[in-house]
């Protein structure tokens, strides 16, 4: 009997698919509706990283590390660091990647075209890190060490060690939780030659005070990113999809909630929507849709506050 399901699972995969959608259901037997378990774990990387974490979607696992940089500012904005953001695909995450991290094209044709522009890594990595920076997650002013001369540079990069779907979730959880776990070194400036140059202080060595230092210290956070993946199989919403089911989805859509700004009047949840991408045909054709979307991503959200904003 096993064999002749996994027969037919190879065979027609669609069929297969819409076999357990049709009775509110799914081949990992979860509801429509429902994502799967989800870990997110700070400090994973205790050295050569100011800030880490790994994050757990089902069989899916991203590993994220920040590293730090003293530059100077750009002259247009004197006084405000900047954060770059990077995703790389192990070759061990996948067989759809290769040896470089790339996408391997002579699969293109067994994924829908929602599932290729969900994989492809360049198109991610633009959509995470357009929407850490355009969210305004973090006064980048806090990164400023001394106006005009030095500031922090954070390096995020993030790295799939297993890929079983939705890793654009996976990456920006990834991102925040390393964030939220991030605390800025001690900073003092020194005169070198007549400029000024920043240096970073190790521990507790030497005597330090607030004229001539920043104080190692976590970072405030304006709002806190929370993403909601949902891919649309024969007019169904499919939340936190598979691997197997993003490959058949006819399209995607991600839905990114400030999880500060929840509220919940009369039993409906209601917040800030910081960003909206969407592949494929078919996909919020309506407002009905577009409302039971973002109320899935405030569901999400309120779902993980605790975790994120304990």
């Amino acid at each position: 009997m096993e064999e002749s399901l996994e027969t037919f699972r190879a065979l027609d995969p669609v069929e297969y698919l819409s076999k357990f959608t049709s009775s509110n259901t799914r081949p990992d037997s979860r509801p429509h509706h429902s994502t799967r378990q989800t870990n997110l774990q700070p400090s994973i990387l205790t050295q050569n990283s100011n800030g880490s974490s790994l994050v757990t979607l089902g069989n899916t696992k991203v590993i994220t590390g920040i590293t730090l940089q003293i530059g100077t500012p750009s002259p247009s904005t004197p006084t405000h660091g900047e954060i770059d953001v990077s995703v790389n695909f192990s070759p061990i995450c996948g067989s759809q990647y290769n040896n470089a991290g790339r996408l391997v094209h002579d699969d293109y044709e067994q994924r829908s075209f929602a599932a290729n522009a969900y994989a492809d890594p360049q198109s991610i990595e633009s959509f995470v890190k357009r929407t850490i920076v355009s969210s305004n997650m973090i006064d980048l002013s806090q990164l400023c060490i001394l106006e005009g001369k030095a500031a922090w540079k954070i390096d995020v990069s993030c790295m799939v060690v297993n890929h079983d779907g939705n890793v654009v979730d996976a990456f920006l959880l990834g991102v925040v939780t390393a964030l939220l776990d991030l605390r800025l070194p001690r900073v003092k400036m020194e005169n070198v030659d007549g400029q000024e140059v920043a240096k970073i202080i190790d521990d507790d060595f030497g005597a330090v005070n607030s004229d001539s230092a920043q104080l190692g210290q976590k970072m405030e956070f304006r709002k806190v990113c929370i993403p909601l993946t949902i891919g649309f199989f024969q007019g169904k919403m499919l939340v936190d999809p598979s691997l197997e089911e993003e490959s058949l989805c006819d399209g995607m859509i991600t839905v990114v909630v400030d999880g500060m700004s929840l509220n919940k009047d009369e039993g409906i949840l209601s917040g800030v929507i910081l960003n909206l991408t969407k592949s494929g045909a078919g996909v919020l054709s309506s407002m009905e849709e577009i409302a039971a979307c973002a109320q899935l991503a405030f569901g999400r959200a309120k779902e993980l506050e605790h975790i994120l904003l304990k």
